[in-house]
């Protein structure tokens, strides 16, 4: 079994946490070459994670090529190139040998070297051309789970806007990206920003499993607060509890940087839903409170993700245009 440790509080998303921590087992042997991992479904039986998680960072590992499915037999961590042929390892070691003896030969000191080689490498690094992103949403905590699941895409740059503001500039939204997303809800008002021709990308952005799953299991008698940066996300987990909560009593909502009113909910309920990232939007004092009240009102992290058909679809494009940006180079 595999040791996996998840943070549900944190920015990065779940299956990003388990694809870096099996690579760093891969990485540090661990996990040796021709290891068999279990099966997506034992996996996500033997973690408590869902299958769909588990295969997004099964998929991950795939296109880095750490890991390798075998039709009928299963997926098994890689053999690395180094140790299927010792050739093209003992080629490069070669290549920088002449290299440097060249180096040596026009008098430059080994100091040197490493600065021009520096060089180099920064101009090989600013030739590959990332793709551009822009994400859209109505409210800050939303934009940002969008954002930070798009950031873990590989070749991915990502600027964020608020559809707020983009509805009152004077001018056309035209932004300097390769692909502008937003929600299906918001599609026609950006849309009608942008350019002729220019249509945004819609993601369809669903409650997490784990969250729905917290969320029924709040007892009926809970006194339940709500705590956010905008009211829309607020409404957003207000639908989500209509329709995974079974309560006696009605929600509590309060928002961040509102004076003392975050304290005073806070003493009338026992349960708190955040957003996931709430310590965005907080100030120090709200931050201490929350923190404060970790064990007494087991506060349940609202995760809000991009769901994944939309995620895959996204991905799919993310990779056809930035091949065809490297095939320009």
């Amino acid at each position: 079994m595999i040791q996996i440790h998840v943070d549900n509080s944190s920015e990065t998303p779940i299956y990003v946490q388990i694809a870096d921590q099996i690579s760093g087992a891969i990485n540090r042997g661990s996990l040796p070459p021709g290891y068999q991992l279990p099966t997506v479904r034992q996996f996500a039986i033997d973690s408590g994670i869902s299958q769909g998680t588990i295969k997004h960072a099964y998929d991950a590992l795939e296109q880095t090529k750490l890991i390798k499915k075998a039709r009928g037999s299963g997926t098994f961590v890689n053999i690395p190139k180094q140790t299927r042929g010792e050739g093209a390892k003992a080629q490069a070691m070669d290549a920088i040998d002449a290299l440097l003896n060249r180096m040596d030969e026009l008098a430059f000191s080994h100091q040197d070297t490493r600065i021009f080689l520096d060089l180099k490498l920064r101009e090989r690094e600013q030739t590959v051309r990332f793709v551009s992103v822009a994400a859209v949403d109505c409210c800050p905590e939303a934009l940002n789970a969008m954002s930070e699941q798009i950031r873990g895409l590989p070749h991915t740059d990502i600027s964020r806007f608020l559809l707020e503001d983009l509805i009152k500039s004077p001018v056309p939204f035209d932004p300097a990206a390769d692909l502008v997303v937003t929600t299906p809800t918001h599609y026609a008002d950006l849309a009608g920003k942008m350019a002729p021709g220019c249509d945004p990308v819609r993601l369809v952005m669903t409650v997490a499993v784990n969250t729905a799953v917290d969320l029924a299991a709040i007892a009926p008698d809970a006194r339940v607060g709500i705590a956010c940066a905008s009211r829309r996300f607020a409404q957003l987990i207000l639908n989500a509890c209509d329709k995974f909560c079974k309560l006696k009593h009605p929600i509590l909502k309060t928002y961040f940087n509102e004076g003392d009113s975050l304290a005073r909910m806070v003493k009338k309920c026992d349960r708190l839903i955040l957003p996931s990232n709430y310590s965005l939007f907080t100030s120090p004092e709200e931050d201490l409170i929350l923190k404060s009240c970790q064990e007494s009102h087991r506060p349940i992290n609202y995760l809000y993700n991009i769901e994944r058909g939309s995620l895959l679809y996204l991905e799919e494009q993310i990779n056809r245009i930035y091949q065809a940006n490297q095939n320009k180079i």
